[in-house]
């Protein structure tokens, strides 16, 4: 994957750990990025295949994709 940017490496190390996470708890997790920061970079790991967003009543949650090889 290369170099990862310092909210890119934060939010997959998150996810390592846990089965999901809703996005909110990654915004209050990361004070340090704003809730935006955080959209862009969940949609762009989204985009790229690394994550999975599901879409809940009022929330939504986030996973690290699974690769099967």
């Amino acid at each position: 994957m290369g170099l990862q940017n310092p909210i890119t490496t934060r939010v997959l190390e998150s996810l390592q750990g846990a089965s999901e996470c809703e996005f909110e708890t990654l915004v209050a997790r990361f004070p340090q990025f704003t809730w935006n920061e955080l959209n862009t970079e969940v949609s762009r790991l989204s985009r790229m295949g690394e994550v999975v967003i599901t879409r809940g009543v009022g929330t939504y949650t986030i996973r690290l994709a699974t690769v099967l090889r």
